[in-house]
């Protein structure tokens, strides 16, 4: 039997909220698990939640709301408003069934774990962020809770140093260290090799609001818009050198499980620092999964100078309104995996790139982004802009469903170096968003600092849905710095198979080469 409930909100509430309620009904045919409730979480008055007839709780984040569960059967969604629905839209499509409208309601069958953007009538967002229910929960002699360094877990009070030395001791005993629900108030921290770190449903890790509590690196002078206007910059090579959760010189590293890691960075960010939320450098065999990463103050997830990372069923919700919060950044990197993540950013989703930060440069090699649904305002995957070493090579994109961006494939060759073997296969591109730079693909080489080529791009059984965009722009730059060997093959644009350039509306010039097109 399928329960109904609607949230009952203050008059001052609904018209902060501009007079909207919803309410969401979620019925389960199977097991259905639930995080407990982060204690600052603001609920949502615009959705509520029930599954089986029992609440569950609709949040409320920043330009959002989101409701994240866990679950391995079927569950039936049904979705209604209080006021006149002019247009209900789910993106994507994948794995919904049995979709249907009933006056001011939507109902679907959500088949099984994944991530979906409910829009209704064009301003109001929903993300169901679900996954399969965790069976390997840690337990036993091995398992090391953080309660015993005697940590605050209320969030009241700085724990910065208890926290470092437990991760210190349990990664050199090679044990797991377990956060149990709860708020642990941090500044940066660092993990070693051997970390195994697992955060439970309902366990929030949430950076400091103090901008002193974010040291840079050795000292350096970081790229500060706030107090340092004339010498701010958005280049990766100087822009930041701190960040919340630091995985440095280290091997073995696994932070997992159903809870949250918050830098606060609309606050940090605001006082001038543009701390990441994680940044894994010159590390190897590392492992990100099943966590939320919320709110970092710059780029949420850099991956420098490191081998064998493993990103996988990540929740990354960014601030839309934190310049340069881009989602992951694998820089001067090697064999990277990130799939089956979801991320809202409002700067990039994906960019990969090599910046030099830190002194620490190579070339880019086997990065694969496969199975994500993004959101963004800038570019959703890109190569780029950073391109400082000498070689970019052996990267994939494969079945990633874009929501929505302002550009969709993106090669930018700033700074020198040759892309080649870049594939970017069965992704979709639904919405664009409406800025300036609004294309479909945009592929270019500038002359920053250094020259570069790109070569051998497949792009392949990709479409580009009408709402996105029928622009493209693919420009080299000189007779020696060109772009060549380009093969669309099962290309849609508008539902219309792409055969020439002027099917992608792209503009080109003379130093843009061996364009080929099948179908």
């Amino acid at each position: 039997m399928r329960a109904k409930r609607t949230l009952k909100v203050l008059p001052v509430l609904c018209i902060l909220m501009a007079l909207c309620v919803v309410s969401i009904t979620v019925a389960a045919n199977g097991k259905v698990d639930f995080p407990p409730v982060e204690k600052t979480a603001v609920k949502s008055a615009v959705f509520t939640v029930a599954v089986d007839g029992r609440a569950a709780f609709t949040q409320h984040f920043k330009d959002i709301h989101y409701v994240n569960f866990d679950h391995n059967e079927r569950v039936q969604i049904s979705i209604a408003s209080n006021e006149p629905v002019t247009d209900w839209q789910i993106s994507p499509k994948t794995d919904i069934s049995n979709e249907r409208r009933s006056g001011n309601e939507l109902h679907f069958d959500l088949n099984k774990p994944g991530y979906h953007v409910i829009t209704l009538n064009n301003k109001y967002r929903l993300f169901i962020l679900t996954g399969r229910i965790l069976s390997n929960t840690p337990k036993g002699k091995g398992v090391v809770s953080i309660m015993d360094y005697g940590v605050d877990s209320t969030g009241q009070s700085l724990s910065t140093a208890a926290i470092q030395k437990a991760l210190d001791e349990t990664a050199k005993a090679r044990k797991i260290l377990y956060f149990p629900t709860g708020m642990y108030k941090t500044g940066s921290i660092k993990l070693s090799t051997n970390a195994n770190v697992f955060l439970a449903a309902g366990a929030l890790i949430k950076g400091s609001e103090n901008r002193n509590d974010y040291p840079s690196d050795d000292g350096k002078k970081e790229s500060d818009h706030l107090n340092d206007k004339e010498h701010f910059t958005d280049n990766g090579e100087w822009m930041t050198f701190s960040r919340l959760v630091l995985i440095d010189n280290a091997s073995n590293v696994r932070i997992w499980g159903r809870g949250i890691i918050d830098g606060s960075g609309s606050i940090v960010r605001a006082q001038g620092k543009p701390a990441n939320l994680i940044r894994i450098r010159n590390s190897k065999n590392v492992t990100l999964e099943g966590i939320i990463l919320r709110d970092p103050a710059c780029w949420n997830t850099h991956i420098l100078h490191s081998e064998n990372v493993t990103v996988r069923h990540i929740k990354m919700l960014n601030d839309r309104s934190v310049a340069n919060t881009d989602g992951f950044d694998p820089d001067a990197s090697r064999k990277v995996l990130i799939d089956q993540c979801f991320a809202y950013c409002s700067d990039d989703n994906i960019a990969i790139k090599t910046t030099n930060n830190g002194n620490l440069l190579r070339d880019i090699d086997d990065i694969t982004v496969s199975n994500c649904v993004f959101i963004t305002k800038k570019s959703a995957l890109k190569v780029g802009t950073e391109t400082k070493g000498a070689s970019m090579r052996n990267i994939v994109f494969s079945k990633n469903y874009i929501v929505e961006a302002d550009r969709g494939m993106v090669l930018y060759c700033y700074d020198g170096a040759v892309f080649e073997k870049i594939r970017f296969l069965n992704n979709y591109f639904e919405t664009g968003y409406k800025s300036s730079n609004l294309k479909a693909i945009h592929f270019q080489i500038r002359n920053r600092s250094g020259k570069g080529q790109i070569r051998n791009v497949l792009i392949r059984d990709c479409s580009i849905a009408a709402n996105f965009s029928n622009v493209s722009e693919i420009v080299g730059l000189d007779t020696d710095h060109t772009i060549e060997g380009i093969l669309f093959k099962n290309v849609q644009l508008a539902g219309r198979p792409v055969r020439s350039i002027q099917d992608i509306g792209a503009k080109t010039n003379e130093f843009v080469k061996g364009i080929r097109f099948e179908n």
